[in-house]
C-alpha cells in the first residue's frame, strides 16, 4: 500500500502599519506661536502624567465625560486626551507553526486547524492574509490539486483552507490557497482577543502519487491605524 504523508509549515509575520495621529496645520493649532505649537488641551481637575507601583503604571485624566472610542459606517474617533495620545497597540498570535495531517488514505477527508488571534486598537482594525510558496507538493514534483468547487470531497485530490469565526472570511466555503495574500481574517474596528479559526483539508484518490508533500504558508496581519 502506497502512502502519502501531508505536513504544512506556517510562517507568521506580523507587519504594524503606523499611519501616526492626524495633525492640522499650523493655523488651525489650537495654540501657536513662533516658539511653540499645542495640538491639542484639556481642561479638567485632576490627572496624572504617570501613576505606578510594582502591579501597575497608569496615565489619568479626570473630568472628561464622553470619552472613549467611537465609530459608525461612515467614521470614527478617539474621543478624550487620553485617546489622543495613547499609544498604538497590536498582537497577533497564532496556535502552532505546523500541521501534519500523518499518513492520508482514500475515502476520508483530513483536516487539521489551528488558530490566530488578535488584540488591537486600530481606530480601522486589522486584516489577516494567507500566502503560500507554492502548491502542496513532493520533491520530486508530486502535487495535490487545489480545490477548485468549494468544497474538499472524499474520494476527490483537493487541498484547501476554511475559517470560522465572526471575522474569518472563508466561513462559507473550502478555498485554495495561492501565491497571492487572500484574507482570512478582517475586522474594521478595534478589538480584544478576536480568535479566527484557519482549518486545512486535504482528500486524496487512488492515483494520487505516493510521497511526503508538504508546503510552506505565511501569515501576515496587519493593523490599520
Amino acid at each position: 500500500m502506497k502512502k502519502i504523508f501531508i505536513k504544512v509549515a506556517i510562517i507568521t509575520i506580523v507587519f504594524i502599519y503606523l499611519f501616526g495621529l492626524w495633525k492640522a496645520p499650523v493655523s488651525l493649532a489650537l495654540m501657536n506661536s513662533e516658539s511653540y505649537i499645542n495640538w491639542f488641551d484639556s481642561l479638567n481637575f485632576g490627572g496624572e502624567e504617570t501613576s505606578s507601583s510594582t502591579n501597575y503604571q497608569l496615565q489619568d485624566t479626570l473630568g472628561e465625560i464622553g470619552t472613549g472610542l467611537i465609530s459608525g459606517s461612515l467614521y470614527g474617533a478617539a474621543i478624550g486626551f487620553r485617546q489622543v495620545e495613547s499609544d498604538p497597540k497590536f498582537t497577533f498570535t497564532i496556535s502552532k507553526n505546523s500541521i501534519n495531517f500523518g499518513a492520508l488514505t482514500v475515502g476520508t477527508v483530513f483536516q487539521d486547524s489551528y488558530t490566530v488571534t488578535t488584540t488591537t486598537n486600530a481606530l480601522n482594525g486589522y486584516q489577516t492574509t494567507i500566502v503560500e510558496d507554492g502548491n502542496l507538493r513532493t520533491g520530486g514534483g508530486g502535487e495535490i490539486n487545489d480545490v477548485i468547487d468549494g468544497e474538499v470531497t472524499a474520494g476527490s485530490e483537493e487541498y484547501g483552507i476554511r475559517t470560522s469565526g465572526a471575522n474569518g472570511q472563508m466561513n462559507s466555503s473550502d478555498t485554495a490557497i495561492t501565491g497571492t495574500a487572500q484574507a482570512v481574517a478582517d475586522c474594521g474596528s478595534w478589538v480584544t482577543g478576536d480568535v479566527v479559526t484557519v482549518t486545512h483539508k486535504v482528500s486524496i484518490t487512488p492515483t494520487t502519487e505516493a510521497g511526503y508533500y508538504s508546503h510552506t504558508v505565511t501569515l501576515i496581519s496587519t493593523g490599520r491605524f
